[in-house]
C-alpha cells in the first residue's frame, strides 16, 4: 500500500506541476497493478477509510484514459465504454461514511467530481461536472484543514472556473497576498463580465500557455474565456459603465488587410499609481504585443464567431442558443506562477 501511495503522490505532484516535481504518469499496466493492490487490501479490511480514499486517487488516473470519445465524420461520436467511475465514487462516499470530518476524504471527492463524466450532446463531446458537488467538498475540506495550502488552491480554481473571481480571492488570501493565485484573480476580479456570459475557461488555454514545453505552474489558471451575445458596440458600452473612455482597438491579419476584415479587438490594463486597473486609451500596446515581448499587465482579446464559420460547429457553446453569433472575451493576465 506504501508503494501505491508513493506512485499515486508522485503523479499528483506531476500533474500539479508542484516545485521539484518531475514529468510522470503511471502507464495502464502501473495502474491496473495499483487498483489490484488496494482492492485486495480492501477485501480484507473494508472499512479502511484510507484506503478507500486510496483507491479514489488511483481511480482518477485510470479514468484519465477513458473520458474521451472517438469521432468520425462518417458515424459522429461515440463515448469510450470503458469509463466507469461508479467503484472511486462508491470508495470515496465509503470513506465519508466511516469518517464524516476526514479533509482528505472531501478533498479527494472534490477532485474525483471536478474531473467531470463524458456526455454527448446533439452528437457533440463534452464532459459534466456536478459544479455544486465540487464545491460541497472542496469547501469542506478546506473548513476542516483550513491550513492546508493545496485544498486552498483547489478551492479558487474551482470557483475560478466557474467565473467567481471575488470569492476565488477570498478562498486563497489566507495562505498569502503575494500567492501567484491571489494575484492572478484578483486582477480577473477586477474587470467585470456582462450578465449572461458563458465561462468557458479551458478555451483559453492556448493564451496562457503557448508553446512552452515548461510553463510555470499555475500558467493554465492565467487564461480566462467567456461567450457572450453582444456586439463589439455593446461590449464597448457595458465596459464604459466602469471605464468612461474604455474602446477596443481592432487589428487586422496581415493576409486580410485588402478586404480591410477585422479578425480581432484588443485592450490592455495597467495599474496606475493606486494599483487600480485602467484601460489603454491608444493602440501603441499591441505593437509590444506583436513583438513578442512579455507583459505584466491584463490583456483582453475579443474575437467575433459565426454559427456558420469554420469550424465554428466545435467551438459553438450551446448556451448560446439561436444566436446567429457571439463573441468570445479573453482575458489573459500577465502574473507569472513559480516554475516547477
Amino acid at each position: 500500500m506504501q508503494a501505491v501511495e508513493r506512485e499515486m503522490a508522485r503523479a499528483e505532484r506531476a500533474e500539479l506541476r508542484e516545485p521539484g516535481s518531475d514529468r510522470f504518469f503511471p502507464d495502464s499496466a502501473a495502474l491496473a497493478r495499483a487498483r489490484s493492490q488496494v482492492e485486495a487490501h480492501l477485501q480484507a479490511k473494508p472499512d479502511d477509510a484510507a484506503a478507500l480514499v486510496l483507491l479514489g486517487r488511483v481511480g482518477r488516473f485510470v479514468l484519465h484514459r477513458s473520458r474521451s470519445a472517438a469521432c468520425s465524420p462518417e458515424h459522429g461520436c461515440v463515448l469510450d465504454s470503458t469509463f466507469d467511475d461508479g467503484p472511486f465514487q462508491a470508495a470515496l462516499d465509503r470513506a465519508l461514511m466511516l469518517r464524516t470530518d476526514d479533509p482528505e476524504a472531501h478533498f479527494w471527492k472534490a477532485r474525483l467530481l471536478a474531473d467531470g463524466r463524458p456526455v454527448l450532446r446533439d452528437g457533440e463531446f463534452g464532459v459534466d461536472i456536478d459544479t455544486e458537488q465540487v464545491l460541497v467538498h472542496a469547501r469542506r475540506a478546506v473548513v476542516l484543514d483550513s491550513r492546508n495550502v493545496r485544498y486552498r488552491e483547489f478551492l479558487a480554481v474551482s470557483l475560478a472556473d466557474m467565473g467567481r473571481y471575488v470569492e476565488a480571492v477570498d478562498a486563497i488570501r489566507p495562505v498569502s497576498d503575494k500567492h501567484p493565485l491571489y494575484l492572478i484573480f484578483q486582477d480577473f476580479a477586477a474587470v467585470p463580465i456582462p450578465e449572461g456570459a458563458v465561462p468557458w475557461p479551458h478555451h483559453a488555454a492556448f493564451a496562457a500557455v503557448g508553446m512552452d514545453d515548461n510553463p510555470p505552474r499555475f500558467a493554465a489558471q492565467t487564461g480566462r474565456s467567456w461567450a457572450v451575445a453582444l456586439s463589439i458596440d455593446q461590449l464597448e458600452a457595458f465596459y464604459r459603465r466602469r471605464w468612461p473612455e474604455f474602446r477596443l482597438f481592432a487589428v487586422t491579419s496581415a493576409e486580410e488587410q485588402e478586404g480591410d476584415s477585422t479578425t480581432g479587438w484588443f485592450q490592455n490594463f495597467r495599474a496606475d499609481r493606486n494599483g487600480k486597473l485602467q484601460p489603454a486609451r491608444d493602440s501603441g500596446f499591441i505593437a509590444r504585443l506583436e513583438r513578442g515581448n512579455d507583459f505584466d499587465d491584463l490583456l483582453m482579446a475579443v474575437r467575433q464567431f459565426r454559427r456558420h464559420d469554420e469550424g465554428a460547429p466545435e467551438r459553438y457553446p450551446a448556451a448560446m442558443g439561436g444566436k446567429e453569433a457571439f463573441l468570445e472575451v479573453i482575458l489573459v493576465t500577465g502574473r507569472k506562477g513559480p516554475r516547477s
